[in-house]
C-alpha cells in the first residue's frame, strides 16, 4: 500500500514539477504584443494585460520599428522593462531615464536582449537601425539601478555601432560556461556570433559560412531566428529567399551551434516556392521546450512540425495545420507555443509541442485579448537557469556553481558530482581538480518520507585552463624591424601543449579580454609599448590566462652593414663583417664571432646586443648573400663613327646581369651604349661586374675619320690627305672629286693617301670632295681643303 501511495505521490510531484520547474524560469511571464496589448502568466494560467503603452504605427502592413517588443523580466517573472528599441518603459510604464533615443529600429527586424555578466542590474539591448540605405547593428545598455531603481539608459552607451549591412535576424544564446552569452546575427552571407562576457562585447565576431551561400539582395534580410532551449541548435527562417535562379522560396535553415566557440554548421534545410512579394515577408519559428522539435509558419502558409530526434536523419516536416490562421510563433513559460495573427485579437496555441504528430494539439483560440489588435510576439531574456541541471564555470581550477531550479515540497537536494564528491542544497559549489567529463546527478528527496521524488543527470565537461608565466620584456633597437609575435609562442606556452592551447596578442587589456583586434606583428617605435598576451583553450576559449609584457626601444642602432653582398670567389667565399663595440654577436648560422666567412648564398641574420647598463638591447641586420654574376662574353660591338665628337659604341653581351660599361676603364655607366665619344684611332670597351668588381676588356677597336686639310709641300707634315684607319678596314673604296664633280682619284684600304695630284698634275689650292663606300655598305660624304 505504501508503494502505491509513493507512486501516486511521485506522479503528482512530477506533474507539478514540470510546471513549477519551468516557472522557475520566469523570463517569459510578461508578453507585450506591440499594439497596447499584452498577457501575463500567473503560474498556471494567462491573464489579459492592457497596460502596454508603447504605441506602434503600422503603414501598409509594415510595422514601425522591430518585429517584436523586448520584454525583460527577471527569473522570478517580475517585469523589469520593455522597449521597441527607441522608447524604453519600466514596470511602472514610465520612460526610463534618457529614453526615448533618437534611433528607430529597422522595420520588422528582430531585437534581442542579454544580461551583462558583470552586473546583475545591466542589460544589453540589440536592434538593427536604418541609417540611409544601410542596416546597422547597434547595442544600448540599460541599467536598472539608475534613477533610484526605476532604470535608465547609460548615456554614452546608446546605439553603439557593431556592424553594417546586417539583416533582420538575431538571437541570444547562452555560452556553455553558463555565464557568458552569444549574439548571433546574419551579415553578408555569413553568421556572426558576438561573445558577451563580463568584459564587454567582442568586436571580433566568430563567423560561419554554415554550408550555404546567401544570395545578395533585400529579400535575404527578412525573417527571424531562434535558438533551442539547450543552446545547441539555431534555426533561421527566410520567408522570401532569393535563389540564384532568380526565383523565390520560403526557406528554413537548421544549424548546429557550438556554444563553446560560437560556430554554426548547416545540418538541414527545407524550402517551398513562393511568389515574389506575394505577401508581407514574415514568418514564425520556434523550438519545443525539449529541443527535439521545431515549428515553422509563414503568412499564408502552413504550420509545420520538424522532428529533431535524430539530427543525422531529419525527416520531411509534418503539416499540423494548412493555411495557418496565426503564423507568428513563440514558446510560453509553460512550454506551449503560442501563435498570433496581425490585426487579430485571438491567440492560438500548440498545446503539447514536445509531442510528435497531430497529438501536439494545435488550437486556434486559447485566449481572446478583448478587442486588442495584435502586431507581433515579444522577445525575451534567455533563462537565467536553463531547465534541469544548470551550472556556471567549466574551466579547470574555477569553483563551479550547480543549480536545480524550483521545487514542490521544498525537498532536500542531494548531489553526486561525479568525482566521488557529495553535496546537499538547491545550488552547490565544487571545484574539479582535473579536466575531464563528469556525470553529475541530483536527487530531490522528500524530507518527511526520505523518498526520492525526482532525479536528473547531466554530463559536465571541465576544460583545461592554462596558467602562463610572466613573459619577459623585449628590448629591440632596430628601426623598421618587424616583430612577429608567433615567434614568441613557444616561450609563452613553455610546458603547455601547443596543440591544446592558442596564443594571441593584443594592444590593450580590454581587447585581450574581449578577443577583439588580435595583433600578429608590430614595428616598434622609440619608447615603450605594452603587449597583452592571451593563452586560451582551443576547444573552450573562455578558459584562458592573460599576462602583459613590454617592448622597449631606447634608441635605434644602425649597424651600417650592406644588405646585399656577393660571393665572387667560390674558394675564398665572403667575409661578413660586423661593427665593433657590441656585447655579443650572434649569426643565424650559429656562429658567435664578430665576423664570419660564408660560402653559400642565403639570408644571414646578425643579432648584436648593446649594453645600456640597466638592460641590454638587441639590434638586427639582415644580409642577403648572393653569388656574383659570371663574367660575360662580348658577342658583338657595334660602332657608329665618322664623327669628331659624337661617335658611339654599343656592347652586346651573351647574358644579362648587373654590369657597367666604359670606353676608358675609368668612367663607367649602366647603359651598354657609349655615346658622344671623341675621335681617336684606338678604343677598348670595358665591362665590369658591379657586384664583384671584376672587369673584362674588348680587343682594340678603331674608328674611321678623315683629315680636314692637307699641305702636300714635301715637308713631311700633312703631305697626304687620308681616311684615318682605312688600312684597318678591308674592301673600302675612297673617291676624290673636284668642286665640279670630276673624279680625280680612287683609293682602297692599302693606299697611303692622296698626294694632291691627278694624272701627275698638281691640283691647285681649293676645296675637294670625297665619297667613302665601306664593306658594310655604309657611304660617307664630305669635303676637305688642299693648301699649297
Amino acid at each position: 500500500m505504501l508503494k502505491n501511495t509513493q507512486s501516486i505521490q511521485l506522479l503528482i510531484f512530477l506533474a507539478f514539477l514540470s510546471i513549477s520547474n519551468i516557472h522557475g524560469q520566469g523570463e517569459r511571464d510578461f508578453w507585450y504584443f506591440g499594439q497596447l496589448a499584452g498577457m501575463h502568466y500567473t503560474g498556471g494560467s494567462y491573464e489579459n494585460l492592457s497596460d502596454n503603452n508603447i504605441p506602434r504605427n503600422v503603414f501598409l502592413g509594415i510595422i514601425e520599428g522591430p518585429d517584436n517588443l523586448i520584454c525583460a523580466t527577471d527569473d522570478k517573472g517580475n517585469l523589469l522593462f520593455y522597449s521597441d528599441g527607441r522608447t524604453f518603459k519600466n514596470k511602472f510604464h514610465e520612460n526610463l531615464l534618457n529614453s526615448p533615443t533618437d534611433e528607430y529600429a529597422f522595420r520588422e527586424s528582430q531585437a534581442a536582449v542579454a544580461r551583462d555578466p558583470s552586473n546583475a542590474d545591466r542589460y544589453y539591448v540589440f536592434i538593427t537601425i536604418m541609417d540611409g540605405i544601410k542596416n546597422r547593428l547597434t547595442y544600448t545598455v540599460v541599467d536598472m539601478s539608475m534613477n533610484n531603481g526605476r532604470g535608465g539608459l547609460v548615456p554614452d552607451k546608446k546605439h553603439i555601432l557593431m556592424a553594417n549591412d546586417t539583416g533582420q535576424h538575431m538571437v541570444i544564446a547562452q555560452h556553455a560556461n553558463g555565464i557568458d552569452a552569444w549574439l548571433i546575427c546574419i551579415r553578408k552571407s555569413r553568421y556572426y556570433a558576438y561573445l558577451i562576457t563580463e568584459n564587454g562585447i567582442s568586436s571580433s565576431p566568430v563567423t560561419s559560412q554554415a554550408g550555404f551561400s546567401f544570395v545578395n539582395g533585400s529579400a535575404i534580410k527578412f525573417g527571424n531566428m531562434e535558438v533551442s532551449p539547450d543552446n545547441k541548435l539555431i534555426v533561421s527562417g527566410f520567408p522570401l529567399f532569393a535563389e540564384e535562379s532568380g526565383g523565390f522560396t520560403s526557406k528554413v535553415l537548421l544549424s548546429s551551434f557550438n556554444n563553446l566557440n560560437g560556430r554554426l554548421n548547416l545540418i538541414f534545410e527545407d524550402s517551398e516556392p513562393t511568389e515574389p512579394m506575394a505577401s508581407i515577408p514574415s514568418s514564425g519559428i520556434e523550438f519545443s521546450s525539449n529541443s527535439k522539435v521545431f515549428y515553422s509558419a509563414y503568412v499564408g502558409g502552413a504550420i509545420k512540425q520538424y522532428d529533431l530526434s535524430n539530427l543525422e536523419n531529419i525527416p520531411s516536416p509534418l503539416t499540423i495545420i494548412e493555411a495557418a490562421p496565426f503564423p507568428y510563433l513563440k514558446r510560453g513559460p509553460d512550454g506551449q507555443i503560442f501563435s498570433i495573427k496581425r490585426g487579430d485579437e485571438y491567440i492560438g496555441s500548440i498545446k503539447e509541442p514536445n509531442v510528435l504528430g497531430l497529438d501536439c494539439d494545435y488550437q486556434s483560440n486559447v485566449l481572446n485579448l478583448s478587442g486588442s489588435n495584435l502586431l507581433d510576439l515579444p522577445t525575451f531574456l534567455p533563462p537565467k537557469y536553463p531547465e534541469g541541471i544548470s551550472y556556471k564555470n567549466i574551466c579547470e581550477g574555477e569553483a563551479m556553481e550547480f543549480y536545480y531550479t524550483s521545487s514542490l515540497r521544498d525537498p532536500t537536494y542531494r548531489w553526486d558530482l561525479g568525482d566521488g564528491s557529495i553535496a546537499n542544497g538547491e545550488n552547490v559549489f565544487h571545484t574539479y581538480n582535473a579536466p575531464g567529463t563528469y556525470t553529475v546527478t541530483v536527487e530531490a528527496i522528500d524530507n518527511d518520507t526520505n523518498t526520492i521524488f525526482y532525479s536528473d543527470t547531466k554530463d559536465v565537461t571541465i576544460y583545461a585552463s592554462p596558467v602562463i608565466n610572466q613573459p619577459t620584456d623585449i628590448y629591440i633597437c632596430s628601426e623598421n624591424t618587424t616583430i612577429y609575435f608567433s615567434n614568441y609562442d613557444l616561450d609563452i606556452l613553455s610546458e603547455l601543449d601547443s596543440s591544446a592551447f592558442k596564443v594571441s596578442y593584443f594592444l590593450s587589456e580590454n581587447d585581450a579580454l574581449t578577443l577583439s583586434s588580435e595583433e600578429f606583428e608590430i614595428i616598434p617605435e622609440i619608447g615603450t609599448k605594452t603587449i597583452w598576451v592571451r593563452v586560451q583553450n582551443l576547444i573552450n576559449p573562455q578558459c584562458y590566462d592573460i599576462k602583459s609584457f613590454e617592448i622597449v626601444t631606447p634608441e635605434y642602432i644602425d649597424l651600417n652593414i650592406p644588405e646585399i653582398q656577393y660571393i665572387c670567389n667560390d674558394r675564398a667565399g665572403l667575409i661578413l663583417e660586423a661593427p665593433d663595440d657590441f656585447l655579443s654577436y650572434a649569426w643565424s648560422n650559429g656562429e658567435m664571432t664578430q665576423n664570419i666567412q660564408v660560402f653559400t648564398p642565403g639570408i644571414y641574420t646578425l643579432t648584436v646586443v648593446k649594453d645600456f647598463g640597466d638592460f641590454t638591447c638587441e639590434a638586427q641586420a639582415r644580409i642577403s648573400v648572393r653569388v656574383g654574376d659570371e663574367l660575360p662574353e662580348i658577342l658583338e660591338i657595334k660602332v657608329i663613327d665618322w664623327s669628331q665628337y659624337h661617335n658611339s659604341i654599343e656592347v652586346i653581351l651573351d647574358r644579362t646581369g648587373n654590369y657597367e660599361f666604359s670606353a676608358d676603364g675609368i668612367n663607367f655607366q649602366e647603359s651598354p651604349i657609349l655615346k658622344n665619344l671623341p675621335f681617336k684611332e684606338d678604343y677598348k670597351v670595358y665591362v665590369r661586374d658591379v657586384d664583384c668588381q671584376k672587369t673584362i676588356e674588348s680587343e682594340t677597336l678603331f674608328l674611321l675619320y678623315y683629315d680636314k686639310f692637307f699641305t702636300p709641300n714635301g715637308d713631311g707634315r700633312h703631305d697626304y690627305w687620308r681616311v684615318i684607319n682605312n688600312f684597318r678596314e678591308e674592301d673600302i673604296e675612297i673617291q676624290i672629286f673636284n668642286r665640279y664633280g670630276k673624279l680625280l682619284e680612287t683609293m682602297s684600304d692599302y693606299d697611303r693617301g692622296w698626294d694632291g695630284t691627278s694624272d701627275g698634275v698638281k691640283m691647285p689650292t681649293s676645296d675637294y670632295w670625297f665619297r667613302v663606300v665601306r664593306q658594310n655598305g655604309k657611304v660617307h660624304h664630305g669635303h676637305f681643303t688642299l693648301k699649297r
